[in-house]
């Protein structure tokens, strides 16, 4: 998972994010996405359901699961203030800047699979203290996210689109997709 996060103007701001199971740099446990689909509208004519229309999307979310995801990066994403001693804080300023998101994984034919969402903002509404019982050996729990999405501003074959979807092994393709949700061409 490459977490994208952009200033006012829409370019990258600062490196991306990268979530991808290295120790001490975060995992992504699951990803749930919502509102693919938009909800249909009907229209009766002669007694029957004559018309549906069901152009667009719903409003398409992503529930993530995240484990180990660094203080800094998570402030950053989430829009909160940490200071220059490190100290993060959370309320009147924090403000969520918009992000692109794209996930990477491998289809049971081994080739790769990229989904992405060109611009979104992500949230965090709880935190969860538990006290460690040293009898218990169970594994850490991850913590949740929800990515809001929205369509991309920019021109080009995905403005006004939400999610970029590709699987394949196509150089180009990969590359195209990349540079769309991630506005900068990653590095190899």
């Amino acid at each position: 998972m490459t977490i994208q996060p952009f200033d006012e103007l829409g370019v990258p701001d600062g490196d991306p994010i990268v979530i991808q199971g290295d120790q001490n740099k975060g995992g992504t446990i699951t990803a749930e996405i919502s509102g693919l689909a938009s909800n249909p509208l009907k229209t009766a004519a002669s007694d029957i359901e004559y018309w549906i229309s069901q152009e667009g999307v719903g409003e398409v979310s992503v529930d993530f699961t995240l484990i180990d995801l660094p203080f800094d990066s998570e402030a950053k994403i989430l829009g909160q203030k940490t200071t220059k001693a490190g100290i993060t804080y959370v309320g009147n300023d924090t403000n969520p800047p918009y992000c692109g998101v794209l996930l990477e994984a491998e289809s049971l034919a081994g080739d790769s699979a990229y989904l992405g969402f060109f611009r979104g903002k992500f949230a965090k509404d709880k935190e969860t203290l538990n006290t460690q019982n040293p009898a218990d050996k169970k594994a850490p729990e991850g913590d949740s996210y929800t990515f809001t999405a929205a369509g991309s501003p920019d021109d080009g074959d995905q403005k006004g689109e939400y999610v970029a979807k590709y699987v394949g092994s196509d150089a180009t393709a990969i590359s195209t997709v990349k540079a769309q949700v991630l506005k900068a061409t990653p590095k190899p």
